[in-house]
């Protein structure tokens, strides 16, 4: 019986990446993002294109009964769907911020919920979830990403836990620095939010060290991320945490190392 797959924002980048790896794997792959119209792609290989709009609440639930109903669930689940949503926290309207916690971390959650009773009848499976060195270390004018990012890893470690004796794993993915469409939309709210505030200087350094992580040679390609999702779902014992990208691991031992005292000096320092 051929294994099953869901992939969030699979219409482009990352997702888009691992949900043709899965195809190509031999596996049922369901194909989910906001714009159906860019997965033509997908579909031509075999996946499954659903719409999904992980800010709205019935549109999850909604993706999660379709794939009860038409497959009894899945064996994988591979939560990618994200953005950056970037600026001077005191900028960023309450309802923006709101808006990346529901995307990036509560939409994860709750297909988590509705998915998982569907895995422990079938024995277990393997959950996947996209997170971010972001996760792990901070920068500025990235708060509410980097809380989106370190919510997710928090509930992730109690969730790996708790799922673990009905033969569930899950691990968290953590890419540093990967040549996307992410980036774009990272920048752009980094100088829209800050425009006309006092953190308006501040955001032009900050977006030089973005764009110079992002777009320079320390960003890594999309298949980098694919190669340890690719381990998370296929490892006997898969690893809690997989560093993915040139530059992710440095970037959390060099916080842990320095602490935060440190560390808040050398971010400083970049900004001058």
């Amino acid at each position: 019986m051929r294994k099953a797959a869901l992939v969030t924002g699979a219409s482009r980048g990352i997702g888009l990446a691992v949900a043709e790896r899965l195809l190509s794997d031999g596996y049922i792959v369901y194909c989910a993002a906001r714009s159906v119209d860019q997965m033509g792609g997908l579909a031509e290989k075999g996946g499954v294109v659903l719409p999904l709009d992980c800010g709205d609440e019935a549109s999850v639930t909604a993706l999660a009964e379709r794939i009860i109903q038409e497959n009894g669930g899945v064996d994988v689940i591979i939560n990618n769907a994200g953005y950056g949503q970037y600026g001077a926290i005191e900028a960023v309207p309450m309802a923006v911020g709101r808006a990346q916690m529901e995307v990036n971390f509560f939409a994860p959650v709750r297909l988590i919920q509705l998915l998982a009773p569907a895995m422990r009848e079938r024995g277990g499976g393997r959950i996947v979830n996209i997170s971010s060195v972001a996760g792990r270390v901070y920068s500025p004018l990235s708060g509410w990403y980097c809380a989106s990012k370190f919510a997710l890893e928090g509930i992730s470690d109690c969730l790996r836990i708790e799922l673990r004796p009905f033969g569930i794993q899950l691990s968290l993915v953590e890419p540093s620095p990967i040549k996307t469409e992410w980036s774009e939309g990272a920048k752009k709210s980094l100088l829209e939010y800050c425009a006309g505030t006092a953190y308006e200087e501040f955001a032009q350094k900050s977006y030089r060290l973005l764009k110079g992580a992002t777009d320079g040679r320390a960003a890594s390609g999309v298949d980098a991320v694919v190669k340890s999702v690719m381990k998370a779902v296929n490892a006997k014992n898969p690893k809690p945490r997989y560093y993915s990208g040139k530059i992710a691991r440095l970037s959390v031992v060099s916080k842990t190392m320095l602490g935060d005292r440190l560390f808040d000096l050398a971010m400083n320092s970049q900004l001058k």
